[in-house]
């Protein structure tokens, strides 16, 4: 259970301006650590308000300032989006086959990577690079964040160059709608 201060600094952070919200963010973030399953199913719009600012900022920046603070709101990312996953057969529905994808920053140090699970019908993500992965997804920090947020659709993008694709295009295209299902799950 994630305790109703945390909640309210969460929510006092969003309300400030964008140099205030970056420098409360790496604060929220590890105070969010280990609890972001609770976070996203007891306050889900809370969580669809944090990852709404990170839209709005200069992730690279940010995150080469703050380079654990890339981790910790991979965490945060992930972590959420695995949770909405669980609670939404629509979703599921779309998982139709096991698919790795490594995520990386031309622009700053921040990598991540996105698993696909057919069997379990589960995505799963974080920080840093697998072997081996399917997909490799590289471009600026704030377009692989909107792959994920729903602000770059995924086949517009490629095809519009905001990110270069290593890997099957047959796979990317079967990634592509889980993507975009993934980012209609938060909330408005």
């Amino acid at each position: 259970m994630v305790d109703q201060e945390l909640v309210d600094r969460i929510e006092d952070s969003l309300e400030q301006d964008q140099d205030a919200l970056e420098a409360d963010l790496p604060g929220i973030l590890s105070d969010v650590e280990g609890r972001t399953d609770d976070l996203v199913r007891e306050h889900p719009q809370v969580m669809a308000d944090i990852l709404s600012r990170m839209e709005g900022m200069d992730v690279a920046s940010f995150v080469t300032e703050n380079p654990e603070t890339a981790d910790q709101f991979q965490e945060l990312l992930w972590s959420g989006m695995r949770v909405m996953v669980e609670q939404n057969p629509e979703v599921k529905d779309q998982i139709t086959e096991n698919i790795t994808t490594n995520f990386e920053a031309d622009d700053c140090p921040m990598e991540g990577h996105l698993r696909v699970d057919e069997d379990e019908e589960t995505i799963t993500g974080g920080a840093g690079q697998l072997d081996d992965a399917d997909l490799t997804i590289t471009g600026p920090a704030d377009v692989l964040v909107g792959l994920v947020t729903g602000d770059v659709d995924p086949m517009t993008g490629f095809m519009r160059g905001q990110f270069e694709l290593d890997g099957s295009m047959g796979t990317a295209t079967k990634l592509a709608p889980i993507l975009n299902g993934l980012s209609n799950q938060l909330p408005d």
